[in-house]
């Protein structure tokens, strides 16, 4: 029978043959690297927006959402269609949105206040019934149960405790060689506190997301991409016994837990850093997307010819398409870019602009995209197929 046992909230002394402490070097040496990429910037942020998706799906599908991949890409692509107005659609947009939130809120370094989490969970639950909470944005105030754990959250009266505690604990200027360990102490002890009534799961991988943030994986500019819930959606059965063992409270099993989370989310960063590079990118990614567009005849070859040129130059003005568009008057090319603009593929490079870079977060080519970033590996399979 489930039972409340509390145990301290405390910082780890891994040993010198730990592995955890390896995945701690491994990860403050990325921490510390400063990025060099060549993707220019108008593509990083799509391809973030695109990241965005694949951590709020697979956030949400730990917690039993059906939506495949397919599913969502389809939905943004026809942002206006009945499918994407549906309620577990609305549970991935809300993610969504609350990892828009966060990172608008949060900067490395800054202090994370207990209000912002609230706020995470008031976006992430809002507009919901079967996935959504009567009180959104507050703490619970009755007792929970976790399905399939033998461990007991404390009762309502004390969460307030618990959190301000957690928060203190994570914000409290320990020596930098804790910050990461913090990352995965925390996600534990957020758990196991299930401040809310519902939505937790959901809550707490953002706050994984926003302690990334915090401890210094900046995102913004010449930033990195972080998808921290590919690591707990690979393999939702061991997530959950992971969580569970760590639930003992011993060091043993916290340790191991700290060990399974950071070594996930490098090898996660280890990958995706990869995008950087843009020579990379738009050979393992972007020409490929282009290419199943054609393919799919969802765009001519003059188009295809237009946008395979804007990709291979990253950025491009009006004159570089010209041979692209072979036979066209001035006003017929202008046409054609106009039509590419209009349809999202071609983006300016801010507003007003009449240089362009490749569009493809919210148009046709994003399904080439999210297809070859599956065959590339940085999407796990377990996102494609049906939610178990």
């Amino acid at each position: 029978m489930a039972q409340f046992v509390h145990h301290d909230l405390r910082l780890l002394n891994p040993s010198f043959d730990s592995p955890l402490l390896d995945v701690l070097t491994d990860l403050e040496h990325l921490r510390r690297l400063q990025m060099q990429g060549t993707t220019p910037w108008p593509v990083f942020l799509q391809l973030k927006q695109v990241f965005h998706l694949l951590e709020s799906l697979a956030s949400a599908r730990i917690e039993g959402n059906h939506t495949t991949l397919a599913d969502y890409v389809e939905a943004k692509v026809f942002e206006g269609s009945a499918a994407a107005q549906s309620e577990q659609l609305r549970e991935v947009t809300n993610i969504e949105q609350a990892m828009q939130q966060l990172e608008a809120a949060l900067q490395p370094g800054d202090p994370l206040p207990e209000h912002l989490l609230r706020a995470l969970h008031a976006t992430t639950v809002d507009g919901l019934t079967r996935e959504g909470d009567r009180s959104p944005g507050t703490y619970r105030n009755g007792s929970v149960r976790i399905a399939q754990a033998e461990h007991l959250p404390p009762d309502a009266l004390r969460v307030p405790e618990y959190m301000t505690e957690l928060m203190a604990f994570i914000n409290r200027p320990d020596p930098p060689k804790y910050d990461l360990m913090k990352v995965a102490l925390a996600h534990h002890r957020f758990a196991w506190v299930h401040p809310f009534g519902n939505g937790n799961g959901r809550v707490v991988r953002l706050f994984t997301y926003a302690l990334l943030i915090k401890y210094g994986f900046q995102v913004t500019a010449a930033g990195r991409l972080l998808n921290p819930a590919a690591v707990f959606c690979a393999d939702r059965n061991r997530y959950y016994a992971m969580l569970s063992h760590a639930d003992t409270g011993s060091d043993a099993a916290l340790e191991a837990w700290c060990a399974y989370v950071l070594t996930g989310i490098r090898d996660e960063l280890n990958k995706v850093n990869r995008l950087a590079d843009y020579a990379h990118l738009q050979k393992a990614v972007l020409l490929p997307a282009v290419a199943h567009a054609r393919q799919r005849q969802l765009i001519t070859a003059q188009e295809e010819a237009m946008l395979a040129t804007t990709v291979k130059a990253g950025v491009v003005k009006a004159g570089d398409l010209e041979m692209a568009m072979p036979g066209l008057t001035p006003n017929q090319r202008t046409y054609q870019i106009r039509k590419l603009v209009d349809g999202g593929m071609l983006q300016p490079i801010k507003p007003g602009a009449r240089q362009y870079s490749i569009g493809f977060s919210h148009n046709v080519l994003l399904r080439g995209v999210v297809r070859a970033l599956t065959d590339q590996g940085f999407i796990s399979d377990v996102l494609a197929a049906p939610s178990p």
